[in-house]
């Protein structure tokens, strides 16, 4: 029996419910937002939102609007359901790294028991410099004569 294509409605309730388990009021389709999850505090005044951005799968449209929604809170998502392939594995690692750089948080869906996984958090990108690569890079640098390749053949 062929399985339905998934769809970003498909994601809603398994993160709604992750958030309002965290404590969260959750409502989908907040102005461009998919989902906006603020808590109350004593006031009653929401604090800063948590925004999710929900698609089927990785795609650079998926980060532009993710990034868009930095411009208002820092607590920004994006979640896309869990594949179980070696490809999407390989996909989630790369952009698992491009989330961290920039400052967003990843979270995948397993949609057949809808269980929710935060791969990261939302938090400033600090990268850590690797003193032996740089080394090596120096080294081959000082040890070539004039300049015999062109740029962009490796």
């Amino acid at each position: 029996m062929a399985q339905k294509p998934c769809v970003e409605t498909d994601l809603y309730e398994p993160i709604k419910l992750f958030l309002q388990g965290q404590g969260y009021v959750v409502k989908s389709e907040i102005g461009a937002a998919d989902v906006v999850a603020c808590r109350e505090t004593d006031g009653g005044v929401p604090d800063d939102p948590v925004i999710v951005e929900l698609k089927t799968g990785f795609s650079l449209s998926l980060f532009h609007q993710a990034v868009a929604r930095q411009t208002i809170t820092d607590a920004v998502y994006i979640a896309v359901p869990r594949g179980a392939s070696a490809p999407f594995a390989r996909a989630l690692k790369a952009n698992l790294g491009l989330a961290r750089r920039l400052g967003l948080g990843l979270i995948t869906v397993r949609l057949r028991d809808g269980l929710v996984e935060v791969h990261c958090d939302p938090a400033p990108y600090r990268p850590v410099k690797s003193k032996p690569r740089r080394d090596r890079l120096l080294r081959e640098f000082a040890r070539r004569v004039g300049d015999p390749n062109t740029g962009g053949m490796t």
